[in-house]
């Protein structure tokens, strides 16, 4: 090859490398640039947190706290806290309902139930407002009015075991008594282990005197590990006593 051509070939190499190196460093820069303008960023919000204290404040749910203060009794600090809660987001039904609940434990009754109402004139699918203005309208022995609302539940929520459940246990007070068995019935279905609705059933069986059907829904509530009230179980011995297995 003669030298000329080699010098050429030679010095195209070298501008090739020198601009692959160029690019490389052109790439490696654009990244610098745009870390730099990332840690810009960070040093900007980083700012901002500290001119303004307040946008660092963790937030919290105001429901999830209602709810443990119930849990742990302290009904009236939930019910406080609801109707703060409230003042600022007066169309938050699942506050109204938290707060008709926190009044229920208080025994406040009426004023609960007028909260419930809030709660599902903001909201008609709330459920659990309408479960409770059920329960709270049992309490006050308002059995009919309270199936209304647990009809209303399985409207909204055709799964509701408890709505049924409960259901079952206004007709049982009503002394409906078949009529309550069927409404245990659909709420076993629903869910095996909902011990509400088995107690409910061996007792409903226990007023209409069909002690051995009464015996063998205990045996299937032992069955599935649940613990029936002993008094339930003692009434239903001393009527007729448990047969031998």
């Amino acid at each position: 090859m003669p030298t000329r051509i080699k010098l050429i070939w030679y010095l195209c190499i070298v501008i090739t490398v020198i601009g692959f190196v160029y690019l490389a460093a052109q790439d490696r820069m654009e990244e610098a640039m745009l870390a730099e303008e990332r840690a810009a960023k960070r040093s900007e919000a980083r700012l901002q947190q500290l001119k303004n204290p307040e946008k660092k404040k963790i937030k919290v749910d105001p429901i999830k706290v209602i709810r443990e203060m119930n849990a742990m009794g302290k009904y009236q600090e939930a019910a406080d806290m609801a109707e703060k809660v409230a003042k600022e987001f007066p169309d938050h039904a699942a506050i109204q309902t938290w707060w008709g609940i926190s009044l229920v434990k208080l025994k406040k009754t009426q004023e609960a139930i007028n909260h419930f109402v809030v709660a599902a004139k903001n909201d008609p699918t709330d459920e659990k407002a309408h479960l409770y203005w059920g329960l709270t309208l049992a309490m006050e022995g308002k059995f009919s009015e309270a199936i209304t609302h647990y009809r209303t539940v399985l409207e909204i929520n055709p799964e509701h075991s408890n709505a049924y459940a409960y259901w079952g246990a206004s007709l049982n007070a009503l002394g409906e008594y078949e009529n309550a068995l069927t409404k245990l019935g659909e709420s076993i279905a629903l869910h095996p282990l909902n011990s509400a609705a088995h107690t409910l059933q061996v007792d409903v069986l226990y007023h209409l005197k069909r002690y051995e059907e009464a015996w063998q829904a205990v045996k299937k509530a032992r069955a599935a590990k649940i613990d029936l009230p002993k008094g339930s179980i003692d009434r239903l011995a001393l009527a007729f006593p448990e047969p031998l297995k």
